[in-house]
C-alpha cells in the first residue's frame, strides 16, 4: 500500500502537467451591419475556439441560436421602428474559457423612421402686412411649394428642423387671402406635412 500512494500522486502530476489551458479566441463578421426603419434578418458568422454565447442589449431583437461551439453562425432578426431617431443595438459574444474570457461584438444601426410635421395647422398675417413664423419637424431631407406667391416664406428646403418664416405684404385687395405651405421628403415624398396661413383685407 505504501508503494501504490506514491505512484498514484505521480500520475496525477504528471496528468496535471500535461493539462494545456486553452486561451479563448473569438472574432465575428460582420462586426456592423446598418438597416432601415423596416429592420430585416442578418447572419453573423462566429469564429472561436472554446464555447460561446451571444446576448442583444436591446429589446425587441432576437438572435438564434444564443449559444454555440467553436466556429458557428447566429440569425439576427430586427423589427421593424416607427422610432424618429436612429437606434443602435449591440450583440455581445462571449466566449467563455477555463480560466478567462474575451468578447467580440457586432454593431446593429437601425434608420429611423421618416417623419416630417408642423407643430400647428393655421397661422394669421395682419391685413397691414408682416410675418409669422412656425416649427417644422424632420428627419430627412425636404422642399417645401407655396400655393399663393402673395406669400413669400424661407427657407424653401433643408435637412432637419427649422424655423419656417412667412411673410406678406398690406393686403388691399379688399379680399380675404390665404396660402397652403406644402413640405415633402425628399425620398419619401409620400410622407408629407402643410399649413395655411390666412390674412384678413383691409
Amino acid at each position: 500500500m505504501r508503494n501504490i500512494i506514491p505512484i498514484i500522486v505521480a500520475v496525477a502530476l504528471v496528468a496535471t502537467a500535461c493539462h494545456k489551458v486553452v486561451d479563448p479566441e473569438i472574432s465575428v463578421d460582420p462586426y456592423a451591419i446598418t438597416c432601415d426603419y423596416n429592420g430585416g434578418s442578418f447572419d453573423v458568422n462566429v469564429r472561436c475556439n472554446v464555447d460561446w454565447t451571444a446576448d442583444c442589449d436591446t429589446l425587441g431583437i432576437t438572435i438564434s441560436p444564443t449559444s454555440g461551439t467553436k466556429d458557428g453562425s447566429i440569425r439576427i432578426s430586427v423589427p421593424s421602428t416607427t422610432s424618429k431617431s436612429t437606434q443602435v443595438a449591440r450583440i455581445t459574444f462571449t466566449a467563455k474559457g477555463e480560466e478567462s474570457s474575451k468578447i467580440a461584438k457586432t454593431v446593429v444601426t437601425i434608420g429611423s423612421y421618416p417623419f416630417i410635421g408642423v407643430d400647428v395647422g393655421q397661422l394669421s398675417i395682419a391685413a397691414e402686412g408682416g410675418g409669422t413664423q412656425f416649427l417644422l419637424t424632420a428627419n430627412r431631407q425636404w422642399s417645401a411649394t407655396s400655393s399663393n406667391p402673395a406669400f413669400t416664406f424661407s427657407p424653401e428646403y433643408g435637412a432637419v428642423n427649422d424655423i419656417i418664416r412667412v411673410t406678406a405684404d398690406v393686403n388691399n385687395t379688399g379680399s380675404p387671402r390665404e396660402c397652403t405651405i406644402s413640405f415633402k421628403l425628399k425620398e419619401y415624398q409620400n410622407k408629407t406635412a402643410q399649413i395655411k396661413i390666412v390674412q384678413t383685407p383691409l
